[in-house]
């Protein structure tokens, strides 16, 4: 088994448990249990888990992590739940794609036609431009870490317009604390995104669920929920409370 594979393959056994020993995740991924201390160091320095006596816990808290470093992690997940995304779009509409690693992964997969994208990434312009959809950035300040247009002006501009649907990344999500970011800024943003639509959108891999992040931006509620695994144990506590979708538009 692949490096990344075997963390993923941690990840999601510790999402789903909330922790596990050395032997367990030896015996699900295959592996010695060298390697898998290994494995769980290189986690533990990356801020996702807790080591404890004899194994390891999950980080129930999501810090702000770097583009670059996010943009490779679960990327078969973000892929599986982009594909999703782009094929609730229809011809005409209007939408607004929040910044963020899975948003992101939607481009290729986006062929309606005659459709009006806002967005706060700086990451999607070109791609967005190049594909000859009309296409509008919000103007403010650039955040290093994330790509993202953020500040007053941001929040100014969403807020006179509408929009069919939206986007939006999500960070981590828990029944207690529903949807939540890290920062500040983002959380306002994306917000306001979702109160501005007829149809609000979570991109929301399996990695985030049982987390909490800083900032709440939105309950559980408020928005339909786009996932790579529908059978989580975690979806099954919230399927009542908001539509889920997963694999195949509903």
């Amino acid at each position: 088994m692949l490096t990344n594979q075997r963390y993923e393959k941690i990840m999601d056994h510790l999402n789903e448990n909330g922790m596990a020993s050395v032997n367990e995740l030896v015996d699900i991924t295959s592996s010695s249990a060298p390697t898998i201390r290994r494995d769980l160091t290189h986690l533990e320095e990356k801020g996702l888990i807790e080591r404890v006596h004899g194994g390891a816990a999950i980080s129930h808290i999501e810090h702000e992590e770097d583009y670059r470093d996010k943009a490779v992690k679960n990327l078969s997940k973000k892929i599986k739940i982009a594909q999703t995304a782009a094929s609730l779009i229809e011809d005409g509409d209007i939408i607004f794609i929040d910044a963020g690693t899975t948003t992101y992964e939607m481009l290729p997969f986006i062929s309606q036609e005659d459709l009006t994208i806002v967005t706060n990434s700086i990451t999607l312009i070109e791609q967005l431009v190049r594909n000859g959809h009309r296409t509008h950035v919000l103007g403010g300040r650039v955040k290093p870490s994330t790509k993202a247009v953020v500040g007053p002006e941001v929040i100014d501009v969403i807020s006179r317009l509408s929009f069919d649907k939206c986007f939006i990344g999500v960070n981590a999500i828990d029944t207690a604390h529903g949807l939540s970011t890290p920062e500040e800024e983002e959380a306002y943003i994306k917000s306001r995104a979702i109160r501005q639509s007829r149809n609000a959108y979570a991109l929301v891999d399996s990695t985030k669920f049982n987390r909490s992040a800083f900032i709440q931006f939105a309950d559980i509620e408020d928005a339909f929920i786009i996932t790579d695994d529908v059978k989580h144990s975690f979806i099954e506590k919230i399927k009542s409370r908001t539509e889920i979708y997963g694999g195949e538009k509903k």
